[in-house]
């Protein structure tokens, strides 16, 4: 291939990472905007974005400021800086084990009642909350674990020192900081799986879109209320299986431990035109030579 070839290459390669990222960046923008964040509030996020990314890996096992700042265009003062202050801690990953609990307290005989419902129970006892945690959680911090819960109003106090779940889930969908800061993990995480497949094509990780643009309104309630219990019960096995304890590595911080796991979700919008519709199936057919 020759250099103009490969410029060429080049550029149709940078164009087409912009228009992605454009695509990408449609609905943060609208996060900032309801947020009230202003584009000069968020140009400062993307700079120390690109810094920190500029920054990793680093050969040398600490940062070329050089380098970084001719990857950039930010002056290696300003990179400096940027790498000096402290980056905000990823938010809780641990919310399997909020989940696990809740998943035990809707279908352990032991925590339900006489028609299969949860029961109201204590805090403390035999068959109580930290009975619970003990046998779904593991974790020894039931105050903090007890404290997310009725945060989330997965659980409310009763009187006399009792507790009732109302949700099967936590639900990490909430208009506060900590929700935000959750959908930001999430899609980091969906981002990090795509970027890996794009650079690594012989061996991928497992990502997969099922999707119809052309689905009748009326059968959409139908196809949901299917397709999320079916993907819950795949869910469910699958943290059965993250959680089995032959599996994890003691400590949870060891550095050979592994972070694993699947994400699903659902889109549902209004279907949108094709910008690049594919050609009639007859321009395709490859013309006889006559005779």
């Amino acid at each position: 291939m020759s250099a103009v070839e490969s410029d060429a290459v080049s550029g149709a390669l940078k164009s087409a990472i912009l228009k992605a990222a454009a695509r990408m960046l449609e609905p943060v923008v609208r996060l900032t905007l309801e947020g009230g964040v202003g584009l000069a509030e968020f140009n400062q996020v993307v700079r120390q974005a690109y810094v920190r990314a500029a920054a990793q890996p680093s050969p040398e096992g600490k940062p070329n400021y050089s380098r970084i700042s001719m990857l950039t265009g930010v002056s290696r003062a300003t990179a400096a800086a940027i790498l000096a202050s402290a980056e905000d801690p990823p938010p809780e990953r641990g919310v399997q084990r909020a989940e696990r609990v809740l998943r035990g307290w809707w279908e352990d005989p032991q925590f339900c009642d006489q028609d299969g419902n949860p029961a109201v129970i204590p805090l403390r006892g035999r068959r109580s909350f930290v009975a619970l945690v003990n046998r779904y959680s593991g974790d020894p911090r039931v105050a903090t674990l007890l404290k997310e819960l009725l945060r989330v109003k997965a659980v409310r106090r009763l009187p006399g020192k009792r507790l009732e779940v109302l949700s099967r889930t936590v639900a990490t969908a909430r208009w506060d900081s900590e929700g935000v800061a959750m959908m930001g993990e999430r899609v980091r995480d969906l981002l990090d799986t795509l970027m890996h497949n794009l650079k690594n094509a012989s061996h991928p990780r497992y990502a997969r879109f099922v999707l119809s643009n052309d689905i009748d309104p009326r059968y959409v309630p139908m196809l949901v209320r299917d397709m999320s219990e079916q993907t819950q019960a795949l869910a469910d096995s699958f943290e059965d299986a993250l959680s089995n304890p032959d599996a994890r590595v003691r400590p949870r911080s060891s550095p050979g431990a592994t972070r694993l796991g699947m994400a699903f979700y659902l889109i549902e919008e209004p279907a949108r035109p094709d910008p690049d519709p594919s050609p009639p199936a007859k321009s395709l057919q490859r013309r006889r030579s006559p005779g």
